[in-house]
């Protein structure tokens, strides 16, 4: 019985470490070929590590500050839209679970109907509503547009009604109103899920391409996606300087790695809605 144990958890183990290895081998690659010169990334067969590292790529990708610019552009726009969509799915989340109105069931379901359409279907009358609003080429055009989320709300929702109802009544009972039921009571239980929902919230605006794309054509204001795209273009089809942009992705991934390593016992914590526990 012990032995057929030790086999399974060490089947368990060796499969857990291949899946490991499978996630994390294009981060290597991409890592180990931003080091590398033009021709050791395409040698046959390919190397692991380069004769010489070549650290220059880095250099070259950060040169003229350019793309530091796309970086920030990213970030600062990434903290903005994830702070106004954590606000208000919060409060469209507690109104959904701990508010009594009209027809609140009918909204759910058409809340739901939005969630399952493609979201590409909004970027044409998106498009018209920003441009007569005069918000395009602009930041504020894509932080206004981006500005809710169905999916935090449905997330949000969740994690609200697998909080006792008797806490939420007693703070009622004490005098407070929803306001601060919401923020003194509500959120504080869900911590772990506002903090893994912002984590996927900032990923999501900080990585996007297609719906910037479509707003912004001022360089000066593009996001970091469209500027690693600018170093497919900039060259030409047969002078891409692979090195370069493995060096600029490398760039762009590493403070997302670190957010995830901060936060990753909050997110474990938020996914299994940590606030069921909290009778």
């Amino acid at each position: 019985m012990q032995g057929r144990k030790k086999i399974k958890n060490f089947a368990v183990h060796l499969a857990l470490i291949c899946i490991s290895f499978i996630i994390a081998f294009p981060f290597l690659w991409m890592f180990t070929n931003s080091i590398k010169t033009k021709d050791e990334i395409w040698a046959v067969p390919p190397k692991v590590l380069p004769a010489i590292a070549q650290w220059g790529n880095y250099a070259d990708a950060l040169a003229d500050g350019t793309f530091l610019r796309y970086m920030w552009n990213s970030a600062y726009t990434a903290i903005i839209i994830t702070v106004v969509v954590l606000f208000n799915s919060a409060m469209f989340a507690y109104a959904l679970t701990h508010i009594r109105f009209r027809w609140k069931k009918l909204l759910i379901t058409l809340i739901m109907v939005t969630y399952i359409m493609p979201a590409t279907t909004t970027y044409v009358p998106s498009y018209v509503i920003l441009s007569k609003m005069g918000l395009m080429n602009s930041h504020a055009g894509y932080v206004v547009s981006s500005c809710a989320s169905i999916f935090n709300i449905f997330f949000l929702r969740t994690t609200f009604t697998q909080i006792n109802p008797g806490i939420v009544e007693a703070a009622r009972i004490d005098g407070a109103g929803h306001w601060k039921i919401l923020w003194w009571v509500v959120a504080p239980m869900s911590a772990s899920s506002f903090v893994t929902l912002g984590l996927l919230s900032f990923l999501g605006c900080y990585n996007s391409y297609l719906w910037p794309s479509l707003l912004l054509h001022n360089k000066t204001q593009y996001l970091v996606s469209m500027g690693l795209q600018s170093f497919f273009t900039s060259e030409g089809a047969y002078g891409l300087k692979w090195g370069t942009i493995m060096a600029a992705c490398c760039v762009i991934v590493f403070p997302l790695l670190l957010l995830f390593l901060i936060g990753q016992r909050w997110i474990l914590n938020g996914i299994t809605n940590d606030a069921a526990v909290k009778e």
